[in-house]
């Protein structure tokens, strides 16, 4: 077994802090695997892209992001990614373009893991993407490809494309990863509806199309445990409840394992906080295949440093215009899978 140990040094509330990140090659035994999702709200650099409405967060905006705030974004992502042991999979929401996704693997400390990314380039006014993050080690990238949720063609506002990508295990299984970041629901106004309606139909066009192509001989049965049925799993920002009409028409071929029981969520658990009631808007899905190789459900990630003093509300970067310093107002979703060691 070979092990790096790296340090990340940085400010957190007028303290010091250093984070040991330690990455650890392993061979040989049953392939653990952490994946997680995260919408990381804003994650732009301080350069304007042509034909984006980013002018928000541009030094010279009222806002007046720039590169002290940027660089400090990206060592409190480091810092969460590092609590969370590194997952070999991570599925972001709201990154602006690959210059980001390229400084936060290759110039911070996250370097030494090893992480590959795919990135979409979808026509989201605002410019904010889909990614996957992956450890190269855990995760051999097969093929990716972003898919058009086709908003404008029914006169609707465009949103962000769906991010498809698959790769081969240690262990010999192929996954495959879908990110998503669904439509806001806009006050539940029609528009909003018929646009989330169009993401999930183009959600579950996806996954029929991965069960069409790799069904085996059972023909893509969708049965639990089925050894030939594709292993799949779908993450990211739904902008939706656990129980929300818009899962019944993701399809079928999906199991949510996110807690689902809203009397003992109680409003005290989630990923996101409105009016001091949390709740989940992000989620993990998994094919029947795959369900079997979870252990748990996905629990989100309270980290003190990502919640406000109080420990009340996720810590965001801004409220308003006015600079606050935290990381985003979502919090991390991560859960564990396990696959069974290839035979000798």
């Amino acid at each position: 077994m070979e092990v790096h140990v790296f340090l990340i040094f940085g400010d957190m509330r007028g303290l010091s802090y250093a984070v040991i990140l330690c990455v650890f090659c392993l061979t040989g035994l049953a392939q653990g695997m952490r994946i997680a999702t995260w919408n990381v709200e804003n994650m732009f650099d301080t350069c304007h892209d042509v034909g984006k409405r980013d002018t928000d967060f541009l030094p010279q905006a009222e806002r007046r992001w720039n590169t002290w705030r940027y660089w400090r974004k990206l060592r409190s992502i480091t810092q969460t990614l590092a609590a969370m042991d590194l997952p070999d999979l991570v599925a972001l929401q709201e990154v602006e373009n690959d210059t980001v996704l390229r400084d936060l693997t290759r110039r911070t400390a996250l370097w030494r893991a090893g992480y590959g990314y795919v990135l979409t380039d979808g026509p989201d006014v605002r410019g904010t993407d889909v990614a996957i993050l992956y450890r190269r080690e855990q995760f051999a990238l097969c093929r990716s490809r972003g898919v058009r949720v086709p908003s404008a063609l029914h006169g609707l506002r465009a949103t962000r494309d769906i991010l498809y990508a698959a790769g081969v295990l240690p262990t010999g299984d192929t996954l495959h990863v879908i990110a998503v970041h669904f439509p806001s629901r806009r006050n539940n106004s029609t528009e909003a509806r018929r646009n989330r309606a169009l993401a999930a139909e183009t959600l579950s066009g996806l996954v029929d199309s991965v069960y069409r192509a790799c069904g085996g001989v059972c023909g893509g049965c969708r049965m639990t445990g089925c050894a030939s049925c594709p292993k799949i799993v779908v993450m990211g920002d739904f902008n939706a409840e656990p129980g929300d009409v818009i899962f019944e028409q993701t399809g079928d071929g999906l199991v949510s394992i996110v807690e689902q029981d809203r009397v003992r969520l109680r409003g005290v658990r989630g990923t996101y906080c409105y009016r001091g009631i949390w709740g989940y808007l992000d989620h993990i899905l998994v094919s029947p295949s795959l369900y079997h190789c979870v252990r748990g459900l996905a629990r989100e990630c309270r980290f003190p440093f990502l919640l406000t003093r109080d420990g009340r509300m996720p810590r965001r970067t801004y409220g308003g215009v006015h600079y606050i310093g935290g990381v985003s107002d979502h919090l991390p979703l991560l859960a564990r899978l396990l696959f069974a060691a290839p035979a000798e």
